[in-house]
């Protein structure tokens, strides 16, 4: 072979130094054609795997050649999210020359299952514009793949996707994980057309999948549709980071101690879910928006008493639903009775199979006359999904026995202490509370010209009382710093003085000339 190749330059024979020359220029050219390859201008657009789940996303490599500086225009990736993971740059020398490159990061959330077609990525380098290649890429359902074979994945489910408006809707969040990871962050989620309820804290617990172990984090919601047609409980997004190995061998003590570990972001996606949410159907005289299954019942605090004495009816609404929009049921009119109604009293409970409460009512009954009376059934009509029809709870009718008061007369506010004609003196034997007033006219204006002129001067006094009062303060100011009046008013003072001594003295004359030389000023 060797003699084959020298005979393509000399037709006579190749001496030894003709050799070690030739071979030491193939070698120059060469490492030149690679110089050249490595210092070549371009850009190159790889993937980790081109074909994914639903669940999975890519990480996507961009790498320009030739300089640092320069931006490439990424494809068309509106069939991805597309979150960016930070660049790397790196320069490198061969034979006196220096090549510069950067390589930029993207990590790519398949939107939907399908094709996507990614196409070349651009650059402009010295005027000229360079492109990568266009590749193609799959993306699954993450149910073509066992659950055993991921590292981690999100599920979400609800408890029916056919409710009624106003149904109870369980929505099921899990998060399952075989790996350490860190830093987890979920993206807030927009329940439109839903009330929502929370169903407790995130809970963590482990399960067996496929024989393989997790750790997974649950938490539940109660969704309440508000809107008939068709409804979307929106996908999850969870961000975290996992703990990977990096496989490199140990190459000190202190590596096996402290770990050769890094961390990897997995950005996780769960489907969402169409719901077809059905109209109730029309509604009975009573209904007042209840929808699930509720229980009531009814109790009197005193089943003996007398007339003017109270006994307190409680009613007792319970059950599973809509359970924080419980109402009062329709109380029916007793004739017999006096009602006083109080404050109701209820509380929340929520559970994994859902949310459920119980309201308490009460209501003070005084009975105005004796004999045996009774509390009349009373009814909660409410809607039941379940059976897709409306139903009543009813309770049972209470009697209670009324016995005449200890005094003589019947019940009555006032009773008179003697009898006669004329003015007659009373006692009261009971209160009663006075009548609650709704409308604005209930509110009498005062009467006469003086009740009305009363407010206005009593608006009026404190502005006339300061200007008064600063009146005074200017005059006190002005007589102090004033000589003037001072001196005056020395003068009148020591003549007052003067005149009373000349009308207390006998020698007028000699007085009268001492007062007119301290008159002056």
């Amino acid at each position: 072979m060797m003699l084959r190749t020298t005979k393509l330059f000399s037709s006579s024979p190749l001496s030894l130094g003709s050799y070690f020359r030739l071979r030491r220029l193939s070698g120059l050219l060469l490492s030149g054609l690679v110089s050249a390859a490595a210092f070549a201008n371009g850009i190159s657009v790889t993937v980790d795997r081109d074909e994914v789940t639903i669940e999975d996303q890519i990480a996507l490599s961009v790498t320009v050649e030739g300089s640092r500086d320069a931006v490439p225009t990424l494809p068309d990736l509106s069939a991805f999210e597309v979150v960016s993971r930070g660049q790397s740059s790196r320069m490198s020398f061969s034979n006196g020359r220096a090549s510069s490159s950067v390589v930029r990061q993207y990590v790519l959330i398949p939107k939907s299952k399908g094709t996507c077609y990614i196409g070349p990525a651009t650059v402009e380098l010295d005027g000229a514009l360079y492109s990568s290649k266009p590749f193609q890429v799959r993306v699954h359902n993450a149910t073509t793949r066992p659950d055993k074979s991921r590292d981690l994945y999100i599920t979400s489910r609800v408890s029916t996707t056919t409710p009624y408006v106003g149904q109870q809707v369980v929505y099921i969040w899990r998060f399952f994980r075989k790996v350490r990871i860190g830093d987890a962050r979920l993206e807030p989620q927009d329940y439109g057309g839903f009330l929502v309820e929370e169903l407790g804290d995130l809970k963590e617990y482990r399960t067996q999948v496929g024989g393989v172990t997790y750790v997974v984090s649950e938490y539940r919601k109660a969704l309440f549709p508000q809107e008939v047609g068709e409804l979307i409980v929106p996908s999850s997004q969870l961000t975290c980071q996992i703990v990977v190995e990096t496989g490199t061998p140990q190459r000190s003590l202190f590596d096996g101690f402290f770990g050769r570990t890094t961390t990897a972001t997995r950005i996780l996606r769960s489907r969402e879910i169409k719901l077809t949410v059905r109209p109730r159907p029309a509604p009975p005289k009573d209904y007042s928006g209840r929808v699930g299954t509720f229980f009531l019942s009814a109790s009197l605090s005193r089943r003996e008493l007398k007339v003017g004495e109270s006994t307190t009816l409680k009613l007792k609404v319970s059950g599973s639903g809509n359970a924080q929009m419980i109402s009062e049921p329709s109380f029916p009119h007793l004739q017999s009775f006096k009602v006083y109604a109080d404050k109701p009293d209820g509380s929340l409970q929520r559970s994994d199979s859902g949310l459920s409460g119980t309201q308490t009512f009460s209501k003070a009954l005084v009975p105005l006359k004796a004999g045996a009376l009774s509390v009349p059934p009373i009814n909660l009509v409410y809607f039941d999904p379940e059976a897709g029809s409306y139903r009543t709870a009813r309770t049972e009718s209470i009697g209670l026995i009324v016995l005449p008061s200890d005094d003589v007369e019947e019940l009555r506010l006032t009773e008179s202490v003697a009898p006669n004609r004329g003015k007659v003196a009373v006692r009261i034997l009971a209160d009663d509370i006075l009548p609650s007033y709704r409308r604005v006219d209930a509110v009498r204006p005062p009467q006469g010209v003086l009740a009305r002129a009363l407010p206005s001067a009593g608006l009026l006094a404190p502005p006339i009382l300061f200007l008064c009062a600063l009146g005074l303060d200017r005059r006190r100011r002005r007589h102090r710093l004033d000589a003037t009046i001072q001196c005056r008013r020395g003068a009148l003072a020591r003549a007052k003085r003067t005149l009373k001594a000349i009308r207390n003295s006998s020698s007028g004359g000699a007085d009268l000339a001492v007062a007119t030389q301290t008159s002056s000023c």
